[in-house]
């Protein structure tokens, strides 16, 4: 893209282009759009364009793991929206959630958790107590406080999340299998198994209802349930789910990709604590016949 198109090009284009980037998987030409549509915002005096701009761009380097990068756009676009609706606003309160984000995956919980409950007591004010927003920011705040090992305070957030979004919802969303898979994971933790299975289960349900049937979360959710059993010392049902994730893993990704040397290795083991000591050895060789295959390559 030449300078003059970027020029020639509205805000609008940009974003759709960037959108249209993303969905395809072409991160660098989604950077250039968003940075191309900071430029038509700014050249348009367009404030609050530029906010959306600036927290696009700076989730898009939040994801890949460009902190530095991503922290003074987010801060930025924060002052915009502050100056333009209210530090009060449920507007800013949005920013404030991609900051703290920022923070969280950056492993600095302490900067991350002032934010997110800024965020949460602005979006109780604004939006009310039953908001999918104000969910949204609990779950958040709920998985930094399970990273800070405070269990009790992320069992009661994740609730909290899971029963506005039960609440506000006419029907089953992805987002609240997210918290149904937090919450089972905290619950799992803590040795709570029959809990975990329950959170996961329904997990599950709502994933079957909501996405393709060979979704990748599908099978991470399998995955986790798997391992509860394998806890309790449940094999043969670990070994059950196990498989199912394991056949949509291959649908996704093919069956000798290089990503499911782990997964089939993991799988034999599985197997052999099952008793099942032929097929963990078939899984072995599989995976070692990918293995070599990547080693050829």
């Amino acid at each position: 893209m030449t300078a003059a198109q970027a020029e020639a090009k509205s805000w609008e284009d940009h974003m759709s282009a960037a959108q249209a980037a993303l969905e395809g998987g072409d991160d660098i030409q989604a950077e250039m759009e968003l940075k191309g549509s900071i430029q038509a915002a700014e050249n348009g005096n367009d404030s609050l364009q530029l906010a959306a701009s600036l927290s696009n761009l700076a989730a898009l380097y939040d994801a890949y793991g460009e902190y530095e990068a991503a922290l003074p756009l987010y801060e930025r676009a924060l002052g915009i929206m502050e100056a333009a609706y209210g530090p009060q606003s449920a507007e800013a309160a949005s920013v404030l959630n991609g900051l703290a984000e920022l923070y969280r995956a950056w492993e600095r919980n302490n900067d991350a958790i002032p934010l997110y409950e800024r965020a949460i007591a602005i979006q109780e004010k604004v939006l009310g107590e039953d908001h999918p927003e104000l969910a949204a920011t609990l779950n958040n705040l709920a998985i930094a406080m399970h990273d800070m090992n405070d269990f009790e305070e992320a069992e009661k957030l994740y609730r909290r999340a899971l029963a506005i979004m039960e609440k506000s919802a006419n029907e089953a969303r992805p987002e609240l299998a997210d918290v149904l898979v937090n919450l089972g994971g905290l619950l799992d933790d803590r040795g709570r198994y029959e809990g975990a299975l329950a959170a996961f289960k329904q997990a599950l349900e709502v994933q079957e209802k909501t996405l393709e049937a060979d979704h990748p979360y599908i099978a991470t959710t399998l995955g986790r349930m798997a391992s509860v059993f394998q806890a309790q010392g449940n094999h043969a049902d670990a070994v059950r789910l196990i498989e199912r994730a394991l056949e949509i893993r291959e649908s996704r990704l093919g069956e000798d990709h290089p990503d499911l040397i782990k997964s089939l290795q993991n799988f034999a083991k599985l197997l052999r604590k099952a008793g099942e000591d032929n097929r963990a050895k078939e899984m072995d060789a599989r995976a070692r016949t990918i293995q070599e295959s990547v080693e050829a390559a």
